[in-house]
């Protein structure tokens, strides 16, 4: 790896794991959805990379996923 990609690399954790699959697992609960189905991939995909873009607060992320499902058709 060069130098200019190691620094870039920052890896999700044990902790930020946890963190992103609390909120998923509320998220799925809330929607009555299975973690199994392409909806649910598409939210912990959303998740992580949210996460991975900055977002890093629970509270944030939580409000996040919150806005993405009162906002979706149906």
């Amino acid at each position: 790896m060069t130098p200019a990609q190691d620094s870039a690399f920052d890896p999700i954790g044990p902790n930020e794991l946890e963190l992103i699959d609390k909120i998923f697992q509320v998220e799925l609960q809330v929607r009555r959805m299975s973690r199994k189905c392409v909806e649910a991939e598409a939210l912990a995909a959303m998740l992580i990379q949210a996460y991975q873009s900055g977002i890093r607060d629970a509270n944030a992320l939580s409000a996040l996923a919150r806005s993405i499902r009162d906002h979706r058709p149906g």
